[in-house]
């Protein structure tokens, strides 16, 4: 999986910024827990992933900001019958990024990845370091490191009537790293480039508000040790429109992702994928607790066929304590993974919860 640092601060780059000092940054920690078995019996497998990511934010001034992120991860992946497992864990990458606000409609981002995580993963981590890069299961943590890279983005927004557009661009380039470790032999990986590309819209729907964004993201080929496979162009779009109601407030969104075919190491075409997700959340508040339950539907095809679905039942809870903004949410996910041959099937069981804390 790539890594997340890409800087499209879009509509809000038009929003000017009050004046703002180191005092006024923040500390953001979101402890998630997200597990997913999948079968019955003394057959079924578990993936189970504690993923910590946590970030400081510090202003500097009114035009310039500057982050710093990374995760702690703990994979574990079993089988009900015992036998053979693969766990990982440890410090993924630290991403540092400033924003540079370029006058009331533009923003400047570089950003660096430091490879503090994992690396020369041996051959018993392996698979628990391969099954978290799953966009149909949305794993909280995809990568355990990408290696040394550098990333540049330039935003803008203008309003265009009762509308505001944003279009924003970044490049990725990363440098070789020891990824995996068999026995003596170790495999240097080298990512290919991303030049990516976005463009938003949003606008003022009644006392509510509608958004839309498209993102296109072009990759280069990969490279392991003397082989290069490429993994696909991506397009990802995104919708959403929250509507204020008697009793609170009524969420719709939706996304879809879309990853081309891909070249597989031994020059054969990898299947295309295509991931739909929507959902439906209605808040309201009860005192001074907010409260938002919410229903999710998720569907999956490669090259074609249907390979999964996924439904997910959750509420999410919003409360302050003093300085902290906490953020509970909990989930139930129940699903079906189906095979292209044999109309085989394999039942999808899962649970997630997270705690959102930002201190201000």
């Amino acid at each position: 999986m790539q890594t997340k640092l890409i800087p499209l601060a879009l509509l809000t780059a038009a929003l000017p910024l009050g004046a703002q000092g180191v005092s006024d940054g923040s500390v953001i920690v979101g402890p998630q827990l997200v597990s997913y078995k999948f079968g019955t019996g003394a057959s079924a497998k578990t993936v189970t992933e504690l993923g910590v990511p946590f970030a400081v934010i510090v202003p500097f001034g009114d035009r310039f900001t500057f982050d710093v992120s990374a995760s702690y991860a703990n994979v574990r992946v079993s089988t009900s019958g015992g036998g053979t497992s693969s766990s990982i864990n440890g410090l993924t990458d630290t991403q540092v990024r400033g924003n540079l606000t370029l006058g009331d409609v533009g923003v400047l981002t570089i950003g660096v990845n430091l490879p503090t995580g994992e690396y020369k993963i041996p051959k018993g981590q392996q698979e628990a370091a391969g099954q978290i890069g799953n966009d149909f299961l949305l794993y909280p943590v995809s990568s355990m490191g990408n290696g040394l890279g550098a990333t540049g983005g330039l935003a803008f927004a203008v309003p265009l009537g009762d509308w505001n557009l944003g279009v924003g661009g970044s490049f990725r380039h990363s440098t070789v790293f020891d990824a995996y470790q068999v026995g003596s032999t170790v495999l240097r990986f080298q990512p290919g480039d991303e030049a990516r590309l976005r463009v938003g819209l949003d606008r003022p729907v009644r006392d509510g508000r509608f958004a839309l964004g498209v993102t296109y993201s072009k990759f280069g080929n990969d490279a392991a040790n003397d082989t290069t496979f490429g993994t696909g162009d991506r397009a990802l779009a995104q919708a959403s429109l929250v509507m204020p109601a008697s009793f609170g407030d009524v969420q719709v969104s939706g996304w879809n992702l879309y990853r081309a075919q891909g070249q597989l190491n031994n020059g054969s075409n990898s299947p295309w994928e295509n991931v739909a997700n929507a959902s439906v959340a209605v808040g309201f508040n009860a005192g001074s607790l907010y409260i938002q339950p919410s229903v999710e539907g998720r569907l999956w095809q490669v090259d074609g066929y249907h390979a999964g679905t996924l439904a997910n039942l959750g509420v999410r809870l919003r409360f302050n304590m003093g300085a902290f903004s906490v953020n509970p949410s909990a989930g139930y996910a129940i699903g079906t993974l189906y095979q292209q041959s044999g109309g085989a099937t394999t039942d999808i069981t899962g649970f997630k919860g997270m705690l959102l804390i930002r201190l201000n």
